[in-house]
């Protein structure tokens, strides 16, 4: 049992540090390709690659239902010894994603050919924004046939696999911008042509992984089984509540600039939300790589060591998310100064700020929106995700046609919709479908914001006579912020039994690496 459960956490630390090193380089070169990019073609022209992938999201929501809970479906039936039932649902979901495939296509094309009747779009810069339109959204039919593949690193646990596609993809896709930027005219479309190949790529490897991690699984006619689709659709049909809820809350944020201000305002807020998109991006990859065991365990019908896993994956959640986000506040002015030198630096910190607040309680919790697509018991999330969206565009739009707060009252607002949701809904129930008390899960929610509090509190104090004028200082202001911070979080979210725990694994790692040292 010990074995097995070393073998589980290396597998977990090494699918959490690929993911992690996998999310820097790709968003590492979108951070330094994004200013160079909106200097050149303009900030209202960027703004519209975010809109273009909203589009995909608002078109793809008819994928969810059936997807939602692919992946945790045929991951159990491997684990069940069910080679039949798994080859079952994969060839079906397979068929059945080729034939949604076919209504988007029919849908985005639709959209497409009337996009300037639906948006406001320069005449300028029409035809760059139609064909980039144009080429996320054929990325968008690409990874929706595909997606069944993917389940195959997830139902064997190597996600790390995915990681090391993904830096690939990112470095070939930042290397072909780099080039067409630099030796053809500039061009917004650039960036929807390389996300497509992205795609095609992520898709080939998937496939790849499929046959060599699971052998077994063949697509046959014989295995499509309506009823399999029917009976996933049912199960997710609360996902796609939770995905429309989810739009609600933010997904509409650039379309509304958009419609009701000008793209001007929906390009500052697209750069705004670079940071906390990346945070975001952090919570959802690191949370998958829970994901894969709070499954497995759920299968093996362990749920004294999935109670352990949820609450330890919430607690190093609520470290890995707050780091940043401590940083950025306290050094977002410098940062945005340097790294936006043609916008308004103090107008992007207050908007990145407003974007981040629910991230502060939210870290920790996106674990339980895993647990509950685990145990099947999404209905209830969804409900609460769902109602807070409609909440929170019933008062944005209100705020907009009232007061002058503009795209600020945009950014707050679902911020603060989600935190309340998370607070009085998400963390009580996750704590009932564990058999716990309603408040089991308060620590984990609150002392991120303890730790945020203090942390940026005690970081302007220590770094209150630097000032960023460059990039090295701003490095070492940021440096000296997230060194206080990780030191402080180890305390203050960490237990003394947690801490104890990382203390006696890392003497074990240093006893015998002096072992291995004494034998050389």
């Amino acid at each position: 049992m010990e074995l097995g459960n070393a073998r589980s956490n290396k597998r977990l630390a090494f699918n959490m540090v690929a993911n992690l090193v996998s999310l820097l380089i790709t968003h590492g070169i979108s951070f330094f390709l994004s200013p160079y990019i909106v200097a050149r073609i303009g900030v209202d022209a960027y703004g519209f690659v975010g809109l273009a992938n909203n589009f995909v999201s608002y078109a793809t929501l008819i994928t969810i239902a059936l997807n939602a809970l692919a992946g945790r479906t045929i991951t159990v039936k491997i684990y069940e010894n069910d080679q039949e039932g798994a080859n079952r649902y994969f060839t079906s979901v397979l068929f059945a994603n080729g034939f949604i495939a076919g209504i988007l296509l029919l849908v985005l094309s639709g959209l497409w050919l009337y996009l300037d009747s639906l948006i406001n779009i320069p005449k300028n810069i029409l035809v760059d924004v139609k064909i980039l339109f144009a080429a996320v959204f054929f990325s968008c039919i690409i990874n929706t046939v595909g997606s069944v593949f993917s389940v195959a690193t997830y139902a064997t646990n190597k996600l790390y696999l995915n990681s090391l596609r993904s830096v690939e993809a990112s470095v070939g896709r930042a290397i072909i911008l780099a080039v067409l930027f630099v030796f053809c005219v500039p061009k917004v479309f650039y960036l929807g042509v390389t996300a497509t190949a992205m795609a095609i790529y992520t898709l080939a490897f998937n496939m790849y992984y499929t046959g060599k991690l699971l052998p077994f699984i063949q697509i046959r006619k014989q295995y499509f089984s309506i009823g399999a689709v029917k009976e996933l659709v049912l199960s997710g049909v609360w996902a796609l509540v939770i995905r429309l809820g989810q739009l609600l809350l933010d997904g509409l944020d650039l379309l509304i600039s958009n419609l009701l201000i000008n793209p001007v305002a929906m390009g500052v807020l697209s750069v705004a939300k670079t940071i906390p998109m990346i945070i975001s991006s952090i919570v959802g990859s690191v949370v998958g790589v829970f994901s894969p065991n709070f499954t497995i365990l759920y299968a093996q019908k362990k749920s004294d060591e999935l109670l352990r896993e949820v609450k330890r994956a919430m607690k190093i959640m609520g470290i890995i998310v707050n780091l940043p986000i401590v940083v950025l506040i306290v050094c977002g002015k410098d940062f945005f100064t340097l790294w936006q030198p043609t916008q308004n630096a103090s107008q992007l910190q207050w908007l990145s700020f407003y974007t981040c607040c629910t991230l502060i309680f939210s870290g920790g919790i996106n674990c339980l929106y895993d647990l509950f697509i685990v145990v099947n018991r999404i209905k209830e999330n969804a409900i609460a995700v769902l109602t807070g969206g409609l909440i929170s565009v019933l008062i944005t739009f209100t705020l907009l046609k009232t007061t002058n707060l503009g795209i600020f009252a945009i950014a707050a607002t679902s911020s603060v919709v989600s935190i309340f949701r998370n607070i009085f809904f998400t963390a009580p129930f996750g704590a009932k479908c564990l058999g716990k008390k309603w408040y089991a899960f308060y620590p984990e929610v609150f002392r991120p914001v303890l730790f945020d509090a203090v942390s940026v509190g005690i970081g302007y104090a220590a770094t209150v006579l630097l000032t960023s004028v460059s990039w090295p200082m701003l490095v070492v202001k940021g440096g000296i912020v997230g060194a206080i911070s990780f030191v402080f979080g180890f305390f203050i979210i960490l237990n003394r039994e947690d801490r104890q725990l990382i203390k006696n694994k890392l003497r074990r790692v240093r006893t015998k690496a002096d072992n291995n040292g004494g034998e050389e």
